[in-house]
C-alpha cells in the first residue's frame, strides 16, 4: 500500500521505495515519477488510458501527473520507487509537454545490477541516488522516444482527481465536485463514468478502502477510528464496502 501523505504525492524532494505483493490501486496521479520493476508474476498498468501487461523482468516508468492505475489478476511481486522531479531536473525538463511512446522496457544487464541494488536499498547517499535515477532515465530513452502530448479532456480529469485525492476522507459528493468545478451534475456523472469506467461513488469507495487497508496494516488504530478517518460515517457502511472491494472483512484483512 502507498503511504498517502508522502509516498503518494511526492512532495518536495521525496525518494521512497516499497515492495507490494499482488497490488491493486485505483486510478490516480501525482507529481512524482513512479518506477515499477516486476520481480515475479504479472501486473496490469494503465497509463493515460493505455494498457500495459508487465511480466517478470519488465519495468515501467510513469511520468509526473500521468493518470494511472495498477491491478493484479492472479499474483504480482513488484518493487516500486517513487521519486520527485527535483532529483532528475534535466530529464524532467526534457519531458515537459511530452509522453513516452512506450513506457515499458527492460534494463540492460549492466544497469540492472546497479539500479536495482541502489534505489531499492536504504541509506543510499544523495549523489549515488541521483546518478542511479539518471541512469534509469537514460535506460528508458534507449528503448523509446518522446511524443508531444495533445491537450484534451484529461486536463479536467487531472483537476478532479487531485481534488478527490485531497478530499476523499471528507464528506465529498458528486454534487460538491460539480459545484467546485462549475459543471452540471449530470454532465460530470456521465463524464466520470466514461473515463473511469465506474461510478463516482464506487471510485470514492475504492480510494477510501485502499487507504483503510493501509491503515489496518501499518497502524494500531481501531477499526472504528479507521472508519471515520477514511470518510465513512457508519461502521456498517465501511464494513460492507471493504468486504465488497477486498473480499475480506477489515478484521480478517488486518490479521491476514
Amino acid at each position: 500500500m502507498l503511504k498517502y501523505e508522502s509516498y503518494h504525492f511526492g512532495e518536495n524532494t521525496l525518494f521512497s521505495h516499497y515492495h507490494p505483493v499482488s497490488l491493486n490501486y485505483p486510478i490516480h496521479l501525482h507529481r512524482s515519477f513512479e518506477f515499477i520493476y516486476i520481480m515475479d508474476g504479472s501486473l496490469q498498468v494503465s497509463v493515460n488510458n493505455r494498457n500495459f501487461d508487465l511480466k517478470k523482468g519488465d519495468c515501467i516508468l510513469i511520468l509526473p501527473y500521468e493518470i494511472h492505475s495498477l491491478s493484479t489478476e492472479k499474483y504480482s511481486d513488484a518493487r516500486i520507487c517513487i521519486f520527485s522531479p527535483e532529483y532528475v531536473k534535466t530529464f524532467d525538463s526534457m519531458i515537459y509537454g511530452k509522453f513516452l511512446e512506450n513506457p515499458v522496457f527492460n534494463l540492460s544487464y549492466n544497469a540492472q545490477a546497479l539500479i536495482l541494488d541502489k534505489i531499492f536499498r536504504d541509506n543510499v547517499n544523495v549523489l549515488q541516488m541521483k546518478s542511479c535515477l539518471y541512469l534509469l532515465c537514460s535506460e528508458v530513452m534507449e528503448h523509446t522516444k518522446l511524443l508531444v502530448s495533445v491537450k484534451n479532456d484529461y486536463e479536467l480529469l487531472h483537476k478532479i482527481l487531485n481534488y478527490i485525492q485531497e478530499n476523499f476522507t471528507k464528506d465529498i459528493s458528486l454534487k460538491s465536485v460539480a459545484d467546485e468545478f462549475c459543471y452540471s451534475y449530470n454532465y460530470l456523472s456521465k463524464y466520470l463514468n466514461n473515463v473511469l469506467g465506474i461510478s463516482f461513488v464506487d471510485f470514492i469507495n475504492q480510494n477510501r478502502v485502499n487507504y483503510a487497508a493501509y491503515l489496518l496494516k501499518n497502524t494500531e488504530d481501531s477499526i472504528t477510528d479507521i472508519t471515520y478517518k477514511c470518510g465513512y460515517s457508519s461502521i456498517r457502511s465501511f464494513n460492507r464496502n471493504f468486504l465488497k472491494i477486498m473480499n475480506k472483512t477489515p478484521k480478517s484483512y488486518r490479521y491476514s
